[in-house]
């Protein structure tokens, strides 16, 4: 089975049944590789009764327990396959947009390289030879995050720019300019931050730059719109996981969806409540488990994220591969309210993103009496409260917020205009913080 770089095209093409069989094959070497290797998975397979001979088809993978991203913060070492001495780098984290514990990631250099040669392939597909690609990532250590995309840049014929996370987006336009960059990669919110604070007085479509390529958060159809007629470019997202080697998936230029390194993982939607796998296409939390990793192999990873398989042929012809679709909610992200409603970022998003002199928000759900209040910092490109009826209104809009304010169990949000700049940053940071147990003077 060519894994690197199978055939996904023609007559010749992998079929599902290849990809199964190959999947099947290295989950039982993981298996035993972990079973014999890693103090936490041998103790696990002893406590459930489970061995790695008894996986004997792909649908076994039920029988064997979830890994929680808890016990890695706990006890990161516990699921180390070799010496510390053989361990190349270690990815220290939380997870973007939580206020989880902090997590360490172990990868030898073969980890490593395998890491760069799937960012490789995944660059590949909004960039070729010649191109300058604008990375705005953490800057860190070798092997950190914009390292190692930058020499999967470098893989591809490509020229790699590394721009810093904290400069500002005139500095920014200047590398731009500089360097004639030709893709840019970077969060999703700074790029939108990128793009307001600069088309008032740039045209941002003459400047060349034919992609741009946006990860880690979500990106709603109609910012995508704006994105694309503001640069007179293509945008293309990525789903990435720190755990999973940084690179997972890409989406697909034919379609909605992700193609995910199926070469090095396989992917379940599994029920969040009781870790059962939902029916086909239904939606439920990601689960991953790795097929490729020597230093710290993991077993059906709990993610957070909630999406669904797409199981249909995909349109681009890869009749192998199967996709996940668009990430529009984490479990630690959703918060429930006093009515019984739910809400998350991404609801918000979808009728804010895109309002005209929108940058970025930030929220918390407190008490006001008996009732539930949402207090709402909006920033705007130019600081106007005259925009808050507005905002109101756009607010108003997302159902579980208007029915719980119907409902009588929410007030009606408090909104304030932050000052240019003030919530530059929280890209990285929580943006809807759960009900506080305290009560606001009128």
């Amino acid at each position: 089975m060519r894994a690197e770089v199978p055939l996904l095209f023609g007559p010749d093409a992998l079929t599902r049944g290849d990809a199964d069989r190959y999947h099947l094959h290295k989950l039982q070497t993981t298996l035993r590789y972990a079973a014999d290797n890693s103090s936490f998975y041998r103790e696990l397979f002893q406590k459930t009764g489970i061995a790695p001979e008894d996986i004997r088809a792909l649908a076994d993978i039920e029988k064997l327990p979830l890994t929680n991203p808890e016990e890695i913060a706990a006890s990161p070492f516990r699921f180390l396959c070799l010496s510390r001495s053989e361990i190349a780098r270690t990815h220290n984290f939380v997870t973007s947009g939580t206020t989880g514990p902090k997590k360490k990631i172990f990868c030898t250099q073969n980890d490593l390289e395998k890491i760069v040669r799937f960012l490789a392939a995944g660059i590949a597909t909004v960039a070729g030879r010649g191109d300058v690609v604008n990375v705005q990532l953490p800057v860190g250590l070798p092997y950190g995050q914009s390292d190692l995309l930058s020499r999967g840049v470098k893989k591809i014929g490509a020229k790699p720019i590394i721009v810093p996370m904290d400069i500002s987006s005139k500095d920014h336009l200047r590398l731009i300019k500089k360097y004639r960059a030709t893709v840019i990669f970077g969060f999703t919110r700074r790029m939108l931050r990128l793009t307001k604070e600069l088309e008032s007085f740039c045209d941002l479509s003459a400047l060349g730059v034919h992609t741009l390529f946006l990860t880690g958060e979500y990106l709603p159809s109609n910012v995508r719109a704006d994105l694309q007629k503001t640069w007179n470019c293509r945008v293309s997202t990525h789903y990435g996981l720190t755990e999973m080697g940084l690179g997972v998936a890409v989406e697909c230029g034919a379609g909605d969806g992700y193609h995910f390194n199926e070469a090095g993982l396989i992917v379940e939607i599994v029920d969040p409540e009781n870790g059962r796998p939902v029916a086909p296409g239904d939606e439920g939390e990601l689960v991953f488990t790795t097929l490729t990793r020597e230093a710290m192999p993991l077993i059906r990873y709990r993610t957070g994220d909630i999406s669904h398989l797409i199981l249909e042929p995909c349109s681009c012809g890869a009749k192998a591969l199967v996709k996940f679709a668009a990430v529009k909610k984490r479990i630690g992200a959703i918060t429930p309210l006093a009515g019984g409603e739910e809400l998350y970022p991404s609801l918000i998003d979808d009728v804010l993103m895109n309002m005209p002199g929108f940058i970025d928000w930030q929220a918390v759900i407190k008490r006001q009496d008996e009732r539930e209040i949402l207090h709402f910092h909006v920033e705007l490109i130019e600081p106007d409260s005259g925009k808050i009826p507005e905002i109101r209104k756009c607010l108003l809009a997302v159902s579980a917020l208007a029915k719980s304010i119907q409902a009588g169990a929410m007030a009606e949000p408090v909104i304030e205009i932050a000052s240019l700049g003030e919530l530059h940053g929280t890209g990285t940071r929580k943006r809807l913080i759960g009900r506080q147990d305290v009560f606001l003077r009128k």
